[in-house]
């Protein structure tokens, strides 16, 4: 598959989120980079993702993608690097390290994991267990394409306040009733939701327990 280069620039942000999150997540994140896969239930999809920070220029950011408008799952939506485990994975650092590479060319040398969040089930039969990591930065990524359409970073301080995110009714899947999702608010045109904002939710509520202690 033909790869194409591109130099990230990261946003900036006029409000740096003024804590230690390198200290902070390793102190309250559990030391399982390392753990195994449960055995898989039956119809369930086994994945991972990575969940990328950076600092630039004192202000955290989290990495996004946008999948191509082409795939099989979850085409055109917002997402982490990451996808389905492959026989030969372990666990989860294992595929969200390999999709990482082949998705956006981000590799053991150029990202540091530093724990790993319970798991999100997603309506379309997937779990998902999300590896947070922290990423070398500046970087400069290799997208897959037409697998990433492109990257982009969000500032760890929009996402953490609480007007930029809401619950809305999310389209049912097989015959089953509609549910509802976490929407953010659009971020530069980005919408990030499903179960991508509910991984981000979930990171977010560990930083801001850390602001408040």
């Amino acid at each position: 598959m033909p790869r194409a280069s591109t130099a990230a620039r990261a946003l900036q942000y006029s409000h740096p989120f003024m804590i230690d999150i390198e200290s902070a997540l390793s102190d309250r994140l559990p030391a399982n980079v390392d753990i195994s896969y449960p055995p898989q239930a039956p119809g369930i999809k086994t994945s991972a993702v990575m969940v990328p920070l950076l600092k630039d220029h004192a202000a955290w950011k989290i990495l996004f993608t946008e999948r191509g408008d082409k795939l099989a799952d979850h085409r055109g939506q917002v997402s982490f690097p990451g996808g389905r485990a492959e026989p030969g994975d372990p666990g989860p650092w294992q595929t969200a390290l390999r999709e990482a590479g082949e998705e956006i060319g981000v590799h053991s040398g150029d990202v540091r994991p530093l724990g790993i969040l319970d798991p999100a089930d997603t309506r379309t039969g997937f779990r998902i267990w999300p590896v947070v990591c922290l990423l070398n930065w500046p970087l400069e990524f290799a997208l897959s394409r037409p697998e990433v359409r492109e990257v982009f970073f969000v500032p760890v301080e929009w996402l953490m306040q609480p007007g930029n995110v809401e619950w809305r009714p999310a389209g049912s899947t097989s015959g089953r009733e509609p549910s509802a999702a976490p929407f953010f608010n659009p971020f530069q045109g980005h919408v990030i939701w499903g179960a991508t904002a509910a991984i981000t939710i979930r990171l977010m509520e560990i930083l801001r327990e850390v602001r408040t202690a």
